[in-house]
């Protein structure tokens, strides 16, 4: 009243709904970021002469593909976490 405005709670699953279904339609953001980090690793097996592929081979996986390669414990964040999106 008085012209205030109020916050309106609601749920992150309410947020996260598709809008037909009566939600928000965002999207969660850990679903996201595993379907972006996926697609990294995708780009990796299409695109192997990019230079992020050939950096990321000549470091982490010379003798094997993406797919089985192996997260050594010295790894950068952006290799561990392109593997995250393959697993």
């Amino acid at each position: 009243s008085n012209g205030e405005r109020k916050v309106h709670w609601i749920s992150w699953q309410k947020m996260c709904a598709a809008k037909r279904v009566g939600g928000l339609g965002f999207r969660d953001p850990e679903v996201f970021n595993q379907a972006l980090l996926a697609k990294q690793a995708w780009r990796v097996l299409q695109e192997p002469n990019s230079l992020c592929a050939r950096v990321l081979k000549a470091r982490y996986f010379k003798e094997q593909s993406i797919m089985t390669a192996t997260c050594p414990s010295n790894a950068s964040y952006t290799f561990r976490s392109v593997l995250h999106g393959r697993d």
